[in-house]
């Protein structure tokens, strides 16, 4: 393995351009910086919702640049007093930014996010320095999801196994995850203050309440209200507003649930890939029985007008052996693909053995077609054909549409995966044919 964990984390950050901004975020901040009504506590309170902002103006407080000027910027108003308002546009203008909706395809950053709100809100009189402190807890698990996401997921595996997360990133990492969050921290020469909250020595109310509000946050994300009443009933800092924070962890309780209702949907690729998977699992008794398996949850999930599976006969033409879509009957008795080498888009599939995607069918001569295709399918747009290849071509996967935008490559490498399924009955057919056994 190349180098230990903490020195390829370190290369992947350092060839990185870094967490991404909220544009929300971005925006609320200078629109503050523009208002002369507005003053320092409103830029701070912006800040701290984000943890790009957060360590980026923490991390520039703290460099080399500004440290004769400062011993030790632990929050952002210490830090805004170093830099000014003119270095804070500087790092707000050069972050890559987000949306809420990319922001939702990241769960791990937002749950991290949520801590801060909570632990603002649990914590109102320091609330500046509880969401850093939230912020800042899990920055090991952060950085590692984003630059070492197999690791990362090696560790997910372990715990979801049963091992808890200090003894899963141990074996992974040879550290745990907070020790990992601290090296980074030190790494950009955050002060002592922000590091001693990541390892646990720091501040006990601060590093309970990054403690908490982490935990809280993740249950919230699994909708499980009752056990983060659980922990604030047993939370243990002076000051903290219980009945306040209860109420809040419901509504995000009730947010995220219908977040997840209204967003949540699986890709087609995904869709196609499940099927695969669920396709493999189980050998069906025949090529008819597998198409009839793969073919309409296929159709469905591409939006396509016809699936068709062309198989060869034993005259040497190729014939459609099933299919599904509008007009089948009569696609299967008159369409049929001559033995004879003619320059159609489904001979160069069969005669190279290539797959063909056609993007606009009404650009085709009529010569590139096979006899009838145009009167029988006069609405299709376009189409993909997909060889199914033993020794020589013995079938092809036909799917074609009446609208709508060209298949994306990651659906059509779903589609080809497939395909493959069909090759062990195809082999099997074809051996059958050469003894000259009808099939067909």
């Amino acid at each position: 393995m190349r180098g230990s964990a903490t020195e390829r984390l370190f290369a992947a950050m350092k060839a990185s351009k870094g967490f991404p901004a909220l544009e929300r975020t971005v925006v609320s901040v200078i629109a503050v910086l523009n208002d002369h009504r507005k003053g320092r506590r409103d830029v701070v309170g912006h800040v701290v919702e984000d943890f790009s902002l957060t360590q980026r103006i923490l991390k520039l407080a703290n460099s080399a640049m500004y440290a004769p000027f400062t011993c030790g910027a632990a929050n952002i108003s210490a830090a805004l007093d170093v830099l000014g308002t003119d270095a804070l546009l500087h790092v707000l203008l050069s972050t890559a930014m987000a949306s809420d909706a990319d922001l939702q395809d990241d769960e791990t950053l937002s749950q991290t996010l949520l801590s801060a709100e909570l632990a603002r809100n649990v914590y109102g009189y320091r609330s500046e320095d509880a969401s850093i402190a939230a912020l800042m807890y899990k920055l090991g698990s952060l950085m590692l999801k984003r630059y070492l996401p197999k690791e990362a997921a090696a560790i997910e595996k372990k715990v979801a196994m049963g091992q808890s997360e200090d003894a899963a990133a141990t074996e992974v990492l040879n550290l745990t995850l907070q020790q990992l969050g601290a090296k980074v921290a030190m790494r950009w020469k955050l002060p002592t203050q922000i590091v001693s909250i990541i390892d646990g020595t720091g501040d006990p109310n601060l590093v309970s309440i990054a403690k908490f509000s982490n935990s809280a946050a993740a249950l919230i994300y699994a909708g499980k209200l009752d056990e983060v009443n659980s922990l604030i009933a047993e939370l243990n800092v002076p000051g903290v507003d219980k009945s306040g924070i209860t109420s809040l962890a419901q509504s995000k309780v009730d947010i995220v649930k219908s977040m997840s209702k209204a967003t949540f949907k699986l890709s087609n690729e995904a869709v196609l890939e499940d099927l695969f998977a669920a396709l493999s699992s189980e050998r069906r008794e025949s090529i008819d029985a597998l198409a009839a398996a793969m073919f309409p949850p296929l159709a469905e999930t591409l939006k396509s007008a016809h699936c068709l599976l062309f198989m060869l006969t034993k005259s040497g033409d190729f014939a459609i052996r099933y299919g599904v879509g509008k007009g089948i009957d009569e696609l299967r008795s008159k369409l049929r693909i001559g033995k004879d080498y003619e320059p159609t888009a489904f001979h160069a599939a069969i005669k190279n053995n290539v797959d063909v995607s056609i993007a606009d069918v009404s650009r085709l001569k009529a010569s590139a077609l096979p006899d009838g295709y145009r009167a029988l399918l006069p609405n299709v747009t376009k189409f993909v054909i997909l060889p199914i290849t033993n020794s020589t071509v013995s079938g092809l996967l036909y799917c074609d549409w009446d609208c709508g935008e060209s298949l994306p490559t990651a659906e059509l490498n779903a589609v080809k995966k497939l395909r493959g399924l069909f090759l062990p009955y195809a082999d099997r057919k074809f051996n059958r044919m050469k003894a000259n056994m009808t099939w067909v």
